[in-house]
Protein backbone atom coordinates (compact mmCIF):
# COMPACT_ATOMS: atom_id res chain seq x y z
CA UNK A 1 0.00 0.00 0.00
CA UNK A 2 1.30 3.67 -0.83
CA UNK A 3 1.91 5.37 2.48
CA UNK A 4 2.63 8.83 0.83
CA UNK A 5 -0.81 8.41 -1.04
CA UNK A 6 -2.98 6.98 0.96
CA UNK A 7 -2.14 8.42 4.73
CA UNK A 8 -1.09 11.62 4.04
CA UNK A 9 -4.10 12.24 1.56
CA UNK A 10 -6.09 10.84 4.86
CA UNK A 11 -4.50 12.44 7.23
CA UNK A 12 -3.56 16.14 6.09
CA UNK A 13 -5.48 16.50 2.85
CA UNK A 14 -8.35 14.34 2.64
CA UNK A 15 -10.36 16.16 4.35
CA UNK A 16 -12.47 17.24 1.10
CA UNK A 17 -14.47 14.10 -0.05
CA UNK A 18 -17.57 12.31 1.30
CA UNK A 19 -20.95 9.94 0.77
CA UNK A 20 -23.65 9.08 2.24
CA UNK A 21 -27.72 8.11 1.12
CA UNK A 22 -30.19 6.74 3.82
CA UNK A 23 -33.33 4.62 3.48
CA UNK A 24 -35.95 3.83 5.62
CA UNK A 25 -34.99 -0.54 5.56
CA UNK A 26 -31.28 -1.76 5.45
CA UNK A 27 -32.15 -4.94 3.09
CA UNK A 28 -33.36 -2.99 0.57
CA UNK A 29 -31.03 -2.37 -2.59
CA UNK A 30 -31.03 1.14 -4.17
CA UNK A 31 -30.65 1.82 -7.54
CA UNK A 32 -28.50 4.61 -7.72
CA UNK A 33 -28.48 4.07 -11.82
CA UNK A 34 -32.33 4.23 -12.25
CA UNK A 35 -34.69 6.76 -11.00
CA UNK A 36 -32.13 9.90 -10.94
CA UNK A 37 -33.25 12.77 -12.74
CA UNK A 38 -31.25 12.41 -16.51
CA UNK A 39 -30.28 15.76 -16.68
CA UNK A 40 -29.14 15.45 -13.10
CA UNK A 41 -26.97 12.17 -13.74
CA UNK A 42 -25.84 13.75 -17.03
CA UNK A 43 -24.41 16.91 -15.92
CA UNK A 44 -23.12 14.83 -13.05
CA UNK A 45 -20.92 12.85 -15.84
CA UNK A 46 -19.83 16.15 -17.52
CA UNK A 47 -18.48 16.98 -14.67
CA UNK A 48 -16.45 13.86 -14.21
CA UNK A 49 -15.51 13.69 -17.56
CA UNK A 50 -14.06 17.09 -17.63
CA UNK A 51 -11.67 16.70 -14.44
CA UNK A 52 -10.87 13.49 -16.24
CA UNK A 53 -9.66 15.36 -19.28
CA UNK A 54 -8.29 17.65 -17.03
CA UNK A 55 -5.98 15.60 -14.40
CA UNK A 56 -5.42 12.96 -17.72
CA UNK A 57 -6.78 9.92 -16.00
CA UNK A 58 -8.51 7.23 -17.65
CA UNK A 59 -11.53 7.10 -15.68
CA UNK A 60 -13.58 9.28 -12.45
CA UNK A 61 -16.84 7.96 -10.65
CA UNK A 62 -18.47 9.26 -7.97
CA UNK A 63 -22.42 9.36 -5.78
CA UNK A 64 -23.86 11.80 -4.64
CA UNK A 65 -26.04 12.03 -1.71
CA UNK A 66 -28.39 14.45 -0.01
CA UNK A 67 -30.04 13.14 2.84
CA UNK A 68 -32.81 10.54 2.22
CA UNK A 69 -33.56 12.38 -1.08
CA UNK A 70 -31.59 13.13 -4.13
CA UNK A 71 -29.33 10.63 -5.36
CA UNK A 72 -26.65 10.37 -7.94
CA UNK A 73 -23.67 8.78 -9.57
CA UNK A 74 -21.83 8.65 -12.35
CA UNK A 75 -19.38 7.47 -14.28
CA UNK A 76 -16.45 9.05 -16.79
CA UNK A 77 -13.62 7.28 -18.34
CA UNK A 78 -12.56 3.98 -19.97
CA UNK A 79 -11.37 0.96 -18.04
CA UNK A 80 -8.05 1.26 -19.20
CA UNK A 81 -6.07 3.75 -21.58
CA UNK A 82 -5.96 2.84 -24.72
CA UNK A 83 -9.22 0.53 -24.49
CA UNK A 84 -12.73 1.17 -25.97
CA UNK A 85 -14.49 -0.07 -23.12
CA UNK A 86 -16.66 2.73 -21.04
CA UNK A 87 -16.89 2.37 -17.15
CA UNK A 88 -19.73 1.55 -15.96
CA UNK A 89 -22.00 2.26 -13.15
CA UNK A 90 -21.55 -1.09 -11.77
CA UNK A 91 -17.74 -1.71 -12.14
CA UNK A 92 -15.37 -2.13 -9.40
CA UNK A 93 -12.90 0.24 -7.94
CA UNK A 94 -10.29 -1.11 -5.29
CA UNK A 95 -10.86 1.19 -2.40
CA UNK A 96 -7.28 0.31 -0.52
CA UNK A 97 -7.43 1.77 2.82
CA UNK A 98 -10.85 2.46 3.07
CA UNK A 99 -10.84 -1.22 4.03
CA UNK A 100 -9.76 -0.12 7.78
CA UNK A 101 -13.34 1.57 8.54
CA UNK A 102 -15.17 -1.91 7.01
CA UNK A 103 -13.01 -3.84 9.38
CA UNK A 104 -13.47 -1.02 12.37
CA UNK A 105 -17.10 -2.04 11.94
CA UNK A 106 -17.04 -5.34 12.19
CA UNK A 107 -15.08 -4.99 15.71
CA UNK A 108 -18.29 -2.82 16.43
CA UNK A 109 -20.58 -5.27 15.50
CA UNK A 110 -19.02 -8.05 17.39
CA UNK A 111 -18.29 -5.79 20.62
CA UNK A 112 -22.55 -4.97 20.39
CA UNK A 113 -23.09 -8.92 20.29
CA UNK A 114 -20.99 -9.41 23.26
CA UNK A 115 -18.23 -11.50 20.98
CA UNK A 116 -15.58 -9.25 21.62
CA UNK A 117 -14.75 -6.13 23.84
CA UNK A 118 -13.20 -2.90 23.03
CA UNK A 119 -10.58 -3.77 26.02
CA UNK A 120 -9.42 -7.69 24.36
CA UNK A 121 -6.04 -7.07 24.69
CA UNK A 122 -3.60 -9.34 21.97
CA UNK A 123 -2.41 -11.99 24.82
CA UNK A 124 -6.21 -12.79 26.17
CA UNK A 125 -7.63 -12.90 21.93
CA UNK A 126 -4.74 -15.16 20.82
CA UNK A 127 -4.12 -16.97 23.69
CA UNK A 128 -1.76 -19.04 20.20
CA UNK A 129 0.47 -16.44 20.29
CA UNK A 130 0.61 -14.94 23.70
CA UNK A 131 3.93 -16.55 24.77
CA UNK A 132 6.11 -15.37 21.46
CA UNK A 133 5.17 -12.11 21.55
CA UNK A 134 7.03 -8.89 22.88
CA UNK A 135 5.75 -8.01 25.94
CA UNK A 136 5.19 -4.47 24.90
CA UNK A 137 2.49 -5.65 22.21
CA UNK A 138 0.61 -7.90 25.22
CA UNK A 139 -1.57 -5.28 26.59
CA UNK A 140 -2.51 -3.78 22.66
CA UNK A 141 -6.23 -3.63 23.19
CA UNK A 142 -8.51 -3.91 20.03
CA UNK A 143 -9.51 -0.29 20.12
CA UNK A 144 -5.85 1.03 20.37
CA UNK A 145 -5.27 -1.59 17.35
CA UNK A 146 -8.10 -0.07 15.38
CA UNK A 147 -7.11 3.86 16.92
CA UNK A 148 -3.36 3.27 15.62
CA UNK A 149 -1.97 3.41 19.06
CA UNK A 150 -0.58 0.23 20.09
CA UNK A 151 2.88 0.62 18.39
CA UNK A 152 2.94 -2.55 15.57
CA UNK A 153 5.22 -2.13 12.79
CA UNK A 154 3.34 0.06 9.99
CA UNK A 155 3.76 -2.17 6.94
CA UNK A 156 3.08 0.59 5.04
CA UNK A 157 5.82 0.39 2.48
CA UNK A 158 7.18 -3.01 2.89
CA UNK A 159 10.10 -4.17 1.10
CA UNK A 160 9.49 -6.16 -2.28
CA UNK A 161 11.31 -8.76 -0.75
CA UNK A 162 9.28 -8.66 2.52
CA UNK A 163 6.06 -8.68 0.34
CA UNK A 164 7.04 -11.69 -1.38
CA UNK A 165 7.88 -13.88 1.58
CA UNK A 166 3.94 -12.47 3.09
CA UNK A 167 2.91 -13.47 -0.87
CA UNK A 168 3.89 -17.01 -0.03
CA UNK A 169 2.22 -17.58 3.32
CA UNK A 170 0.30 -20.32 3.39
CA UNK A 171 -3.63 -21.99 4.58
CA UNK A 172 -6.05 -19.71 4.60
CA UNK A 173 -6.73 -16.28 5.13
CA UNK A 174 -7.28 -16.52 9.20
CA UNK A 175 -4.04 -18.58 9.00
CA UNK A 176 -1.91 -16.80 7.19
CA UNK A 177 -2.91 -13.38 9.30
CA UNK A 178 -1.51 -15.47 12.37
CA UNK A 179 1.86 -16.19 10.77
CA UNK A 180 2.37 -13.26 9.61
CA UNK A 181 1.39 -11.84 13.52
CA UNK A 182 3.70 -14.51 14.89
CA UNK A 183 6.55 -12.86 12.89
CA UNK A 184 5.34 -9.32 13.45
CA UNK A 185 5.01 -9.35 17.49
CA UNK A 186 8.58 -10.19 17.94
CA UNK A 187 9.44 -7.17 15.76
CA UNK A 188 10.58 -3.61 17.09
CA UNK A 189 7.54 -1.56 18.53
CA UNK A 190 7.11 1.37 16.25
CA UNK A 191 7.74 4.50 18.77
CA UNK A 192 6.68 7.37 15.94
CA UNK A 193 3.49 9.44 17.17
CA UNK A 194 1.05 10.93 14.58
CA UNK A 195 1.03 9.77 10.94
CA UNK A 196 4.02 7.67 11.84
CA UNK A 197 2.08 5.77 14.49
CA UNK A 198 -0.04 4.60 11.06
CA UNK A 199 0.13 0.57 10.93
CA UNK A 200 -1.45 -1.75 8.69
CA UNK A 201 0.05 -4.38 10.48
CA UNK A 202 -2.14 -3.55 13.37
CA UNK A 203 -5.46 -3.91 11.29
CA UNK A 204 -4.08 -7.93 10.61
CA UNK A 205 -3.98 -7.98 14.33
CA UNK A 206 -7.34 -6.50 15.33
CA UNK A 207 -8.97 -8.93 12.05
CA UNK A 208 -6.88 -11.64 13.78
CA UNK A 209 -8.92 -10.87 17.26
CA UNK A 210 -12.06 -10.71 15.35
CA UNK A 211 -11.94 -14.10 13.64
CA UNK A 212 -11.00 -15.81 16.32
CA UNK A 213 -14.20 -14.41 18.53
CA UNK A 214 -16.53 -15.10 15.51
CA UNK A 215 -15.09 -18.55 14.86
CA UNK A 216 -15.30 -17.26 11.00
CA UNK A 217 -12.92 -15.63 8.68
CA UNK A 218 -12.54 -11.86 8.25
CA UNK A 219 -13.64 -12.45 4.85
CA UNK A 220 -16.81 -14.46 5.31
CA UNK A 221 -17.61 -11.69 7.66
CA UNK A 222 -17.32 -8.71 5.90
CA UNK A 223 -20.06 -10.37 3.50
CA UNK A 224 -22.22 -11.85 5.99
CA UNK A 225 -22.20 -8.51 8.48
CA UNK A 226 -21.87 -5.94 6.23
CA UNK A 227 -22.32 -6.40 2.59
CA UNK A 228 -25.53 -8.56 2.14
CA UNK A 229 -27.10 -6.92 5.24
CA UNK A 230 -26.12 -3.29 3.63
CA UNK A 231 -27.09 -4.43 -0.50
CA UNK A 232 -23.56 -4.68 -1.52
CA UNK A 233 -23.88 -6.82 -4.20
CA UNK A 234 -20.43 -6.14 -5.45
CA UNK A 235 -18.13 -6.48 -2.77
CA UNK A 236 -15.34 -8.43 -3.34
CA UNK A 237 -10.85 -8.82 -2.82
CA UNK A 238 -8.10 -7.52 -4.07
CA UNK A 239 -7.68 -5.55 -7.82
CA UNK A 240 -11.02 -5.76 -9.81
CA UNK A 241 -9.37 -6.91 -13.02
CA UNK A 242 -7.83 -9.84 -13.91
CA UNK A 243 -6.69 -12.88 -15.87
CA UNK A 244 -9.42 -14.38 -15.64
CA UNK A 245 -12.10 -11.32 -15.61
CA UNK A 246 -10.59 -8.52 -17.50
CA UNK A 247 -13.98 -6.58 -17.88
CA UNK A 248 -13.76 -4.50 -15.15
CA UNK A 249 -11.57 -0.92 -14.62
CA UNK A 250 -7.39 -1.61 -14.69
CA UNK A 251 -5.60 0.06 -12.21
CA UNK A 252 -2.81 2.88 -13.66
CA UNK A 253 0.33 4.55 -12.09
CA UNK A 254 2.37 7.30 -13.23
CA UNK A 255 6.30 6.55 -13.34
CA UNK A 256 9.11 8.61 -15.03
CA UNK A 257 6.24 10.58 -16.87
CA UNK A 258 4.72 7.03 -18.15
CA UNK A 259 1.66 5.81 -17.28
CA UNK A 260 1.69 1.73 -16.62
CA UNK A 261 -1.08 -0.57 -16.11
CA UNK A 262 -1.57 -2.86 -13.49
CA UNK A 263 -0.47 -6.96 -14.82
CA UNK A 264 -3.40 -8.95 -14.19
CA UNK A 265 -0.99 -11.73 -12.97
CA UNK A 266 -1.94 -10.73 -9.42
CA UNK A 267 1.80 -9.65 -8.97
CA UNK A 268 0.71 -6.36 -7.34
CA UNK A 269 -1.97 -8.00 -5.16
CA UNK A 270 -2.18 -6.94 -1.80
CA UNK A 271 -0.56 -10.44 0.35
CA UNK A 272 -3.90 -11.83 1.87
CA UNK A 273 -2.28 -11.18 5.36
CA UNK A 274 -2.83 -7.56 4.95
CA UNK A 275 -6.29 -7.65 3.41
CA UNK A 276 -7.86 -6.17 6.66
CA UNK A 277 -6.00 -3.33 5.79
CA UNK A 278 -7.04 -2.51 2.31
CA UNK A 279 -8.53 -5.23 0.19
CA UNK A 280 -11.91 -4.37 -0.50
CA UNK A 281 -13.15 -3.49 -4.01
CA UNK A 282 -16.90 -2.17 -5.05
CA UNK A 283 -18.79 0.11 -7.22
CA UNK A 284 -19.23 3.14 -6.48
CA UNK A 285 -22.79 2.75 -5.52
CA UNK A 286 -21.83 0.54 -3.03
CA UNK A 287 -19.21 2.88 -1.61
CA UNK A 288 -21.66 4.98 -1.09
CA UNK A 289 -24.58 2.54 0.47
CA UNK A 290 -21.92 1.97 2.69
CA UNK A 291 -20.70 5.81 4.02
CA UNK A 292 -24.29 6.23 3.71
CA UNK A 293 -25.64 3.61 6.52
CA UNK A 294 -22.42 5.64 8.67
CA UNK A 295 -24.60 9.13 7.80
CA UNK A 296 -27.78 7.08 9.04
CA UNK A 297 -25.56 6.33 12.00
CA UNK A 298 -23.99 9.71 13.06
CA UNK A 299 -27.90 11.58 12.64
CA UNK A 300 -29.55 8.78 14.44
CA UNK A 301 -31.32 7.63 12.00
CA UNK A 302 -32.15 3.39 11.24
CA UNK A 303 -28.87 2.01 10.79
CA UNK A 304 -26.93 -1.67 10.35
CA UNK A 305 -25.80 -0.66 14.45
CA UNK A 306 -27.03 1.05 17.46
CA UNK A 307 -26.41 4.79 17.46
CA UNK A 308 -24.05 4.64 19.96
CA UNK A 309 -21.60 2.32 17.97
CA UNK A 310 -21.35 4.69 15.49
CA UNK A 311 -20.63 7.27 17.82
CA UNK A 312 -17.59 5.19 19.11
CA UNK A 313 -16.26 4.78 15.76
CA UNK A 314 -16.14 8.24 15.01
CA UNK A 315 -15.54 10.34 18.23
CA UNK A 316 -12.46 12.31 18.21
CA UNK A 317 -9.49 11.13 20.20
CA UNK A 318 -7.85 14.19 21.72
CA UNK A 319 -5.33 15.81 18.53
CA UNK A 320 -5.15 12.60 17.15
CA UNK A 321 -6.59 12.89 13.62
CA UNK A 322 -7.64 8.87 13.69
CA UNK A 323 -10.79 7.13 14.44
CA UNK A 324 -11.11 3.82 14.59
CA UNK A 325 -10.85 3.59 10.63
CA UNK A 326 -11.66 6.82 9.73
CA UNK A 327 -9.49 10.40 10.39
CA UNK A 328 -12.06 13.19 11.55
CA UNK A 329 -11.28 17.11 11.68
CA UNK A 330 -12.80 19.67 12.46
CA UNK A 331 -13.85 22.17 8.91
CA UNK A 332 -14.58 25.93 8.97
CA UNK A 333 -16.72 25.48 6.24
CA UNK A 334 -17.81 21.95 6.24
CA UNK A 335 -18.41 21.41 10.13
CA UNK A 336 -17.08 17.44 11.87
CA UNK A 337 -15.97 16.05 8.74
CA UNK A 338 -15.38 12.40 8.95
CA UNK A 339 -13.15 10.97 6.02
CA UNK A 340 -11.07 8.03 4.39
CA UNK A 341 -8.83 7.94 1.65
CA UNK A 342 -7.26 4.89 0.27
CA UNK A 343 -4.58 4.35 -3.02
CA UNK A 344 -2.35 0.91 -3.49
CA UNK A 345 -0.70 3.44 -6.12
CA UNK A 346 -3.09 2.11 -9.01
CA UNK A 347 -6.21 3.01 -8.09
CA UNK A 348 -7.96 5.83 -5.36
CA UNK A 349 -10.41 5.89 -3.44
CA UNK A 350 -11.99 8.91 -1.11
CA UNK A 351 -14.91 9.26 1.47
CA UNK A 352 -16.06 12.14 3.13
CA UNK A 353 -19.42 12.32 5.58
CA UNK A 354 -20.71 15.66 6.70
CA UNK A 355 -23.05 14.77 9.09
CA UNK A 356 -23.76 18.59 10.24
CA UNK A 357 -24.64 19.11 6.48
CA UNK A 358 -26.65 15.93 6.05
CA UNK A 359 -24.67 15.17 3.08
CA UNK A 360 -21.80 12.95 1.71
CA UNK A 361 -19.78 11.74 -1.60
CA UNK A 362 -17.71 9.14 -2.78
CA UNK A 363 -15.10 9.91 -5.62
CA UNK A 364 -13.09 7.02 -7.30
CA UNK A 365 -10.77 6.16 -10.19
CA UNK A 366 -8.74 3.74 -11.78
CA UNK A 367 -5.69 5.31 -11.43
CA UNK A 368 -3.37 5.99 -8.45
CA UNK A 369 -2.51 9.90 -9.57
CA UNK A 370 -6.08 10.59 -8.83
CA UNK A 371 -5.85 11.94 -5.36
CA UNK A 372 -6.12 15.85 -5.94
CA UNK A 373 -8.56 15.09 -8.90
CA UNK A 374 -10.87 13.39 -6.48
CA UNK A 375 -10.19 16.28 -3.12
CA UNK A 376 -11.18 18.87 -6.20
CA UNK A 377 -14.14 17.55 -6.74
CA UNK A 378 -15.90 16.39 -3.45
CA UNK A 379 -16.65 20.45 -2.73
CA UNK A 380 -17.90 21.04 -6.15
CA UNK A 381 -20.19 18.01 -6.55
CA UNK A 382 -21.91 18.97 -3.17
CA UNK A 383 -22.08 22.33 -3.87
CA UNK A 384 -23.94 22.10 -7.16
CA UNK A 385 -26.18 18.81 -6.13
CA UNK A 386 -26.16 18.72 -2.51
CA UNK A 387 -27.37 22.52 -1.69
CA UNK A 388 -30.27 24.23 -1.58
Amino acid sequence: MNREITRREAARRVVHGGCALAWPFLGRRLAFASGQPQSRGAELEDILERARRRHDLPGLAAGVVRGTRDILSGVAGVRAWGAESRIRRDDRFHIASCTKSWTAMLAAILVEKQQLRWTTTLAEGLPSLAGRMRKEYAAATLEQLLAHEARLPAYTQPSPRRVAELHVLAGTGPEQRLAFLAQVLREKPNDAAGDGAYSNAGYAAAAALIERAAGVSWEELIRRELARPLGLGTVGYGYPASSDRSDQPRGHARSGGEVRQLPLDGTHQLPVCLWPAGAVHCSIGDLARYAADHLNGLRGRPALMPAPSYRHLHRRRGDSVFTLGWGIRQDERWGMTHFGAGSGGWFFARIVVLPERDVAVVVASNSGDAGPATRELWPVLIERFATD
